[in-house]
């Protein structure tokens, strides 16, 4: 049986293409359904049937594919199999996550209060929104790092498996309500699933499987999850466990599809610049967007058509120069990225 080890050091310096793009994609979805929710919540635009369905689709497995991408590279990265490495993997998370975690979720505290009449959404006190119902996007950040605290890395094939039995066990009764009262165990219960799902990617070498596949089957897959989805929103069926069902097809698809579009290594220009900035934008995006619908509202501006266009530039334009202006300053730059500057030994 192959050894973890082994694994990590033999494929720890090469860059996976699939992941940044994944989370490209899943970025994109994550700006425009938080964008398409504000222009809503402030009436701006209507509430269709094409946004209810686009809003309702999305949310299967948008933030899924990011759990994936990080229980893939942390399996890939990390070694986590005993009482000292997991407390320096903790510190490490505290770290990277934490930095940004606190300082986006202060400045979306502060803006939303100081200009409490012109947001969509009220928020409640700093402690509480820090530690114990973080806002969106941030609680990715958030459940992200409780994910770290109880998951250690996967020796061999025998171990994934049974960690994938545990996770849909945790699924399961996420699904059934337990730990609802408690945003730690909800969010372990409800996304330990996914985060081990990417483990198992690399653990079982989806790569090599999918160089004997054709593109077909993903693209097939990904139609009857668009055709389903469509269904379901028809039909008005709420059910968690359908959901989840979604979630897996539409998650299958898109991972297979990048990793067997992008199997030579070769990074396209759009998704290079998109992956680069995929932490700047996700931090950034409501803030810049939030900002602008503001001042065209006190301006008077109304019209949905700008609204769109210019929120959706800002969106993604804002947070890419922010980052570019922020890296010619390390002290600004750590608020992104702190892992570049301090490092846990």
């Amino acid at each position: 049986m192959e050894n973890a080890a082994y694994r990590v050091k033999e494929t720890k310096d090469q860059r996976e293409i699939w992941v940044d793009n994944v989370k490209a994609i899943a970025c994109i979805l994550v700006v425009l359904g938080h964008f398409f929710q504000s222009l809503t919540k402030a009436d701006i635009l209507p509430t269709n049937d094409l946004y209810q369905w686009f809003e309702q689709t999305i949310y299967y497995f948008h933030v899924p594919l990011f759990f994936i991408c990080s229980g893939f590279l942390y399996q890939k990265l990390s070694i986590v199999n005993n009482v000292h490495n997991w407390g320096k993997n903790v510190l490490k998370k505290l770290l990277v996550l934490g930095v940004p975690y606190f300082t986006f979720s202060f400045l979306t505290w502060v803006l939303k209060t100081v200009f409490s009449s012109s947001v969509n959404e009220m928020i409640g006190g700093l402690a509480d929104t820090l530690f114990f119902d973080p806002i969106s996007p941030y609680w990715y950040l958030y459940a992200l790092f409780f994910l770290f605290l109880v998951t250690r890395t996967l020796k061999n094939k025998n171990m994934a498996v049974k960690g994938l039995i545990i996770a849909l066990v945790f699924k399961a009764l996420g699904i059934f309500g337990v730990g609802n009262g408690v945003r730690p165990i909800s969010y372990i219960f409800s996304n330990e699933i996914w985060f081990v799902i990417g483990m198992c990617l690399y653990v079982f070498e989806f790569k090599k499987h999918m160089a004997k596949r054709s593109l077909i089957i993903p693209i097939v897959m990904g139609v009857i999850f668009l055709l389903l989805s469509t269904w379901v929103y028809i039909t008005h069926i709420e059910h968690n466990v359908i959901s989840f069902l979604l979630g897996l097809l539409a998650c299958y698809s898109v991972v297979m599809a990048i990793e067997k579009i992008y199997e030579k290594g070769k990074q396209s220009d759009i998704f290079g610049v998109l992956a680069k900035y995929t932490m700047p934008i996700f931090l950034m995006h409501t803030l810049f967007a939030a900002s602008l619908r503001t001042v065209l509202l006190k301006l008077g501006i109304q019209n949905g058509v700008i609204h769109v266009l210019l929120g959706i530039v800002v969106s993604f334009a804002g947070p890419m120069l922010t980052a570019v202006i922020m890296k010619k300053s390390k002290w600004l730059e750590f608020f992104l990225y702190p892992n570049e500057f301090i490092k846990v030994k």
